[in-house]
Protein backbone atom coordinates (compact mmCIF):
# COMPACT_ATOMS: atom_id res chain seq x y z
CA UNK A 1 0.00 0.00 0.00
CA UNK A 2 1.41 3.37 -1.14
CA UNK A 3 1.92 6.31 1.94
CA UNK A 4 0.52 9.06 0.85
CA UNK A 5 2.81 10.86 3.74
CA UNK A 6 6.22 9.52 1.71
CA UNK A 7 7.61 8.07 5.25
CA UNK A 8 10.47 5.75 5.08
CA UNK A 9 10.50 3.05 8.19
CA UNK A 10 13.94 2.29 10.49
CA UNK A 11 14.13 -0.81 7.95
CA UNK A 12 11.94 -3.11 6.87
CA UNK A 13 12.23 -5.47 9.65
CA UNK A 14 10.96 -2.82 12.21
CA UNK A 15 7.80 -2.00 9.86
CA UNK A 16 6.39 -5.78 10.00
CA UNK A 17 7.21 -5.83 13.80
CA UNK A 18 5.52 -2.59 14.11
CA UNK A 19 2.51 -3.91 12.61
CA UNK A 20 2.30 -6.71 14.59
CA UNK A 21 2.25 -4.97 18.00
CA UNK A 22 -0.22 -1.70 16.60
CA UNK A 23 -2.12 -3.38 14.25
CA UNK A 24 -2.32 -6.91 15.84
CA UNK A 25 -1.28 -6.96 19.64
CA UNK A 26 -2.77 -3.53 20.44
CA UNK A 27 -6.05 -3.56 18.47
CA UNK A 28 -6.45 -7.26 19.29
CA UNK A 29 -7.72 -7.87 15.58
CA UNK A 30 -6.96 -11.41 14.39
CA UNK A 31 -8.20 -10.55 10.56
CA UNK A 32 -4.94 -9.04 9.42
CA UNK A 33 -2.17 -11.44 10.82
CA UNK A 34 -1.85 -13.04 7.63
CA UNK A 35 -0.32 -9.83 6.43
CA UNK A 36 2.82 -9.79 8.55
CA UNK A 37 2.81 -13.32 10.11
CA UNK A 38 4.15 -16.51 8.21
CA UNK A 39 1.41 -19.39 8.16
CA UNK A 40 4.63 -21.73 9.67
CA UNK A 41 4.77 -18.86 12.41
CA UNK A 42 7.05 -20.50 15.52
CA UNK A 43 7.31 -19.18 18.90
CA UNK A 44 9.83 -20.85 21.63
CA UNK A 45 9.00 -20.11 25.52
CA UNK A 46 9.62 -21.98 28.23
CA UNK A 47 10.93 -24.93 26.47
CA UNK A 48 8.06 -25.44 24.37
CA UNK A 49 7.56 -24.82 21.00
CA UNK A 50 4.52 -24.00 18.90
CA UNK A 51 4.34 -23.69 15.20
CA UNK A 52 1.73 -22.64 12.86
CA UNK A 53 0.08 -19.25 13.02
CA UNK A 54 -3.81 -20.46 12.85
CA UNK A 55 -3.14 -23.09 15.05
CA UNK A 56 -2.59 -23.79 19.39
CA UNK A 57 -0.64 -20.18 18.92
CA UNK A 58 -3.70 -18.27 17.95
CA UNK A 59 -5.75 -19.83 20.49
CA UNK A 60 -3.50 -18.99 23.63
CA UNK A 61 -3.28 -15.51 22.35
CA UNK A 62 -7.41 -15.33 22.04
CA UNK A 63 -7.59 -16.95 25.64
CA UNK A 64 -5.09 -14.43 26.81
CA UNK A 65 -6.82 -11.46 25.10
CA UNK A 66 -10.57 -12.88 26.44
CA UNK A 67 -8.93 -12.91 30.17
CA UNK A 68 -7.35 -9.41 29.51
CA UNK A 69 -9.43 -7.47 27.12
CA UNK A 70 -7.43 -4.10 27.67
CA UNK A 71 -4.64 -5.51 26.98
CA UNK A 72 -1.65 -3.17 25.81
CA UNK A 73 2.25 -4.00 24.24
CA UNK A 74 4.41 -1.37 25.42
CA UNK A 75 7.57 -1.57 23.65
CA UNK A 76 10.95 0.19 25.70
CA UNK A 77 13.99 -0.55 24.20
CA UNK A 78 14.74 -2.28 20.68
CA UNK A 79 17.65 -3.59 18.75
CA UNK A 80 17.47 -4.32 15.14
CA UNK A 81 20.42 -6.20 13.33
CA UNK A 82 19.12 -7.19 9.76
CA UNK A 83 16.08 -9.27 10.30
CA UNK A 84 16.00 -9.54 13.50
CA UNK A 85 14.80 -7.91 16.26
CA UNK A 86 15.43 -8.11 20.08
CA UNK A 87 12.65 -6.34 22.14
CA UNK A 88 11.97 -5.66 25.82
CA UNK A 89 8.58 -4.65 26.22
CA UNK A 90 5.66 -4.91 29.08
CA UNK A 91 1.89 -6.21 28.95
CA UNK A 92 -0.48 -4.72 30.96
CA UNK A 93 -4.26 -5.12 31.52
CA UNK A 94 -6.55 -5.93 34.01
CA UNK A 95 -8.36 -9.26 34.26
CA UNK A 96 -11.78 -10.67 34.03
CA UNK A 97 -10.97 -13.60 36.06
CA UNK A 98 -9.79 -11.99 38.88
CA UNK A 99 -12.43 -9.03 39.24
CA UNK A 100 -10.58 -6.64 36.91
CA UNK A 101 -6.98 -6.40 39.11
CA UNK A 102 -4.55 -5.02 37.37
CA UNK A 103 -1.17 -6.47 36.04
CA UNK A 104 1.93 -5.29 34.70
CA UNK A 105 4.26 -8.25 33.07
CA UNK A 106 7.37 -7.44 31.74
CA UNK A 107 9.27 -9.39 28.56
CA UNK A 108 12.27 -9.71 26.47
CA UNK A 109 12.29 -11.60 23.05
CA UNK A 110 13.84 -12.18 19.79
CA UNK A 111 11.64 -12.25 16.81
CA UNK A 112 13.09 -12.74 13.39
CA UNK A 113 11.55 -12.05 9.68
CA UNK A 114 11.63 -14.20 6.96
CA UNK A 115 10.71 -12.65 3.36
CA UNK A 116 9.14 -9.49 4.69
CA UNK A 117 6.61 -11.63 7.15
CA UNK A 118 7.40 -12.00 10.43
CA UNK A 119 8.20 -15.71 11.40
CA UNK A 120 9.64 -17.00 14.76
CA UNK A 121 9.88 -15.54 18.41
CA UNK A 122 12.31 -16.69 21.64
CA UNK A 123 10.81 -15.15 24.59
CA UNK A 124 10.19 -15.32 28.11
CA UNK A 125 7.45 -13.46 30.29
CA UNK A 126 7.24 -12.75 34.07
CA UNK A 127 4.02 -15.07 34.82
CA UNK A 128 5.14 -15.17 38.13
CA UNK A 129 5.24 -11.69 38.49
CA UNK A 130 1.73 -11.22 36.83
CA UNK A 131 0.00 -14.00 39.11
CA UNK A 132 1.55 -12.62 41.98
CA UNK A 133 0.08 -8.94 41.67
CA UNK A 134 -3.40 -10.61 40.61
CA UNK A 135 -3.20 -12.40 43.99
CA UNK A 136 -2.43 -9.35 45.85
CA UNK A 137 -3.81 -6.28 44.21
CA UNK A 138 0.04 -5.00 44.27
CA UNK A 139 0.34 -3.65 40.52
CA UNK A 140 3.77 -3.61 39.33
CA UNK A 141 4.23 0.39 37.39
CA UNK A 142 5.54 -0.12 33.89
CA UNK A 143 8.86 0.93 32.95
CA UNK A 144 8.05 4.46 30.44
CA UNK A 145 7.64 3.58 27.14
CA UNK A 146 10.50 4.12 24.38
CA UNK A 147 10.55 7.27 22.99
CA UNK A 148 10.67 6.13 19.02
CA UNK A 149 10.84 2.32 19.03
CA UNK A 150 9.70 2.58 15.10
CA UNK A 151 12.49 4.52 14.89
CA UNK A 152 15.02 2.25 15.97
CA UNK A 153 18.23 2.43 13.87
CA UNK A 154 20.06 -1.00 12.60
CA UNK A 155 22.78 -1.93 14.31
CA UNK A 156 25.73 -4.24 13.38
CA UNK A 157 26.70 -7.80 14.88
CA UNK A 158 29.12 -7.51 17.67
CA UNK A 159 30.52 -10.81 18.69
CA UNK A 160 33.10 -10.04 21.16
CA UNK A 161 29.96 -8.48 23.26
CA UNK A 162 28.20 -12.28 22.82
CA UNK A 163 31.19 -13.94 24.53
CA UNK A 164 30.91 -11.31 27.17
CA UNK A 165 27.41 -12.13 28.23
CA UNK A 166 28.29 -16.00 28.03
CA UNK A 167 30.60 -15.32 30.43
CA UNK A 168 28.83 -12.93 32.55
CA UNK A 169 25.64 -15.83 32.84
CA UNK A 170 27.74 -18.55 33.28
CA UNK A 171 29.62 -17.17 36.20
CA UNK A 172 25.66 -15.83 37.71
CA UNK A 173 26.96 -12.32 37.71
CA UNK A 174 24.19 -11.12 36.48
CA UNK A 175 22.46 -12.17 40.13
CA UNK A 176 24.44 -9.11 41.22
CA UNK A 177 24.96 -6.25 38.48
CA UNK A 178 23.88 -3.04 40.41
CA UNK A 179 22.64 -1.66 36.92
CA UNK A 180 20.72 -5.08 35.79
CA UNK A 181 17.30 -5.81 36.97
CA UNK A 182 16.34 -9.69 37.60
CA UNK A 183 12.60 -10.70 36.80
CA UNK A 184 10.93 -7.88 38.70
CA UNK A 185 13.26 -7.44 41.30
CA UNK A 186 13.05 -3.48 41.29
CA UNK A 187 9.65 -3.60 42.62
CA UNK A 188 9.77 -6.48 44.80
CA UNK A 189 13.73 -5.38 45.99
CA UNK A 190 14.22 -9.14 46.06
CA UNK A 191 16.54 -11.30 43.36
CA UNK A 192 16.17 -14.98 43.90
CA UNK A 193 18.81 -17.09 43.81
CA UNK A 194 17.29 -19.98 42.25
CA UNK A 195 20.08 -22.27 40.65
CA UNK A 196 23.24 -23.06 41.89
CA UNK A 197 26.17 -24.75 40.67
CA UNK A 198 24.88 -23.89 37.68
CA UNK A 199 25.73 -23.60 33.72
CA UNK A 200 24.22 -21.67 31.02
CA UNK A 201 23.41 -22.85 27.29
CA UNK A 202 22.41 -19.91 24.47
CA UNK A 203 19.65 -21.01 22.61
CA UNK A 204 19.29 -17.81 20.56
CA UNK A 205 21.48 -14.15 20.88
CA UNK A 206 21.51 -10.98 18.69
CA UNK A 207 24.28 -8.78 19.64
CA UNK A 208 24.14 -4.97 18.15
CA UNK A 209 26.58 -2.40 18.86
CA UNK A 210 26.91 -2.34 22.73
CA UNK A 211 23.63 -3.82 23.23
CA UNK A 212 22.85 -7.92 23.53
CA UNK A 213 19.77 -10.56 23.47
CA UNK A 214 19.54 -13.42 24.28
CA UNK A 215 17.47 -16.37 24.97
CA UNK A 216 18.86 -19.62 27.18
CA UNK A 217 18.62 -22.36 29.92
CA UNK A 218 20.73 -22.13 32.77
CA UNK A 219 20.69 -26.04 34.61
CA UNK A 220 22.22 -26.69 37.77
CA UNK A 221 20.85 -27.83 41.47
CA UNK A 222 17.79 -25.66 43.12
CA UNK A 223 18.64 -23.00 45.68
CA UNK A 224 17.44 -22.48 48.74
CA UNK A 225 16.13 -19.10 47.54
CA UNK A 226 13.15 -20.21 45.32
CA UNK A 227 9.97 -19.62 47.48
CA UNK A 228 7.49 -21.91 46.83
CA UNK A 229 3.93 -22.88 49.00
CA UNK A 230 5.11 -26.66 48.90
CA UNK A 231 9.04 -25.86 49.86
CA UNK A 232 10.54 -27.85 47.11
CA UNK A 233 14.07 -29.98 48.24
CA UNK A 234 17.19 -27.63 47.46
CA UNK A 235 19.98 -29.25 46.11
CA UNK A 236 17.55 -31.42 43.29
CA UNK A 237 18.52 -30.76 39.56
CA UNK A 238 16.62 -28.30 37.99
CA UNK A 239 16.71 -25.68 34.52
CA UNK A 240 15.27 -22.69 33.96
CA UNK A 241 14.63 -21.03 30.81
CA UNK A 242 15.70 -17.11 30.73
CA UNK A 243 16.02 -13.89 28.34
CA UNK A 244 17.53 -10.73 28.46
CA UNK A 245 18.16 -7.37 27.04
CA UNK A 246 21.50 -6.04 28.35
CA UNK A 247 24.17 -2.74 27.56
CA UNK A 248 27.55 -3.50 27.60
CA UNK A 249 30.19 -0.50 28.81
CA UNK A 250 34.08 -0.92 28.95
CA UNK A 251 33.76 -4.37 27.95
CA UNK A 252 31.36 -5.60 30.64
CA UNK A 253 27.47 -5.19 31.08
CA UNK A 254 26.76 -2.61 33.29
CA UNK A 255 22.77 -2.44 32.80
CA UNK A 256 19.99 -4.53 31.48
CA UNK A 257 17.55 -7.09 32.26
CA UNK A 258 17.18 -10.55 32.71
CA UNK A 259 13.51 -12.64 32.94
CA UNK A 260 13.87 -15.72 34.40
CA UNK A 261 10.78 -18.45 33.71
CA UNK A 262 10.29 -18.97 37.10
CA UNK A 263 6.65 -19.66 36.93
CA UNK A 264 7.08 -22.68 34.79
CA UNK A 265 9.57 -23.91 37.14
CA UNK A 266 6.73 -23.99 39.77
CA UNK A 267 4.78 -25.78 37.76
CA UNK A 268 7.20 -28.30 37.17
CA UNK A 269 8.27 -28.85 41.30
CA UNK A 270 5.11 -28.69 41.59
CA UNK A 271 4.06 -31.21 39.41
CA UNK A 272 6.66 -33.55 41.14
CA UNK A 273 5.63 -32.51 44.54
CA UNK A 274 2.25 -33.66 43.56
CA UNK A 275 4.00 -37.08 41.87
CA UNK A 276 5.63 -37.82 44.67
CA UNK A 277 2.69 -37.30 47.79
CA UNK A 278 1.92 -40.42 49.60
CA UNK A 279 -1.70 -41.72 48.30
CA UNK A 280 -4.62 -41.72 51.41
Amino acid sequence: MQDPLNRKSASETIAVFRRYVTDYVNRHDFSVIGQFMTDDYTLDSSGFQVTGRDGDYQAAVARQLQQFPGLVFTPHEMVNVGNRIAIRFTEHGASMKHDGRRAAWPSIAIYEVRDGLLARCAIEQDYQSRNRQLDTGVTVTPDPPAVAPWDTPESAPNPAAEKVVLDWLSSSAFLDTAGVQVDDSRATGVVERIVDKGSVEILDILSGGDSVGFHAIQTGVLADDFATEFKPQAGQPVKIHLSGLVTLSGGQVTRGNVIRDRYGLYRKLGRAAKAAAPAN
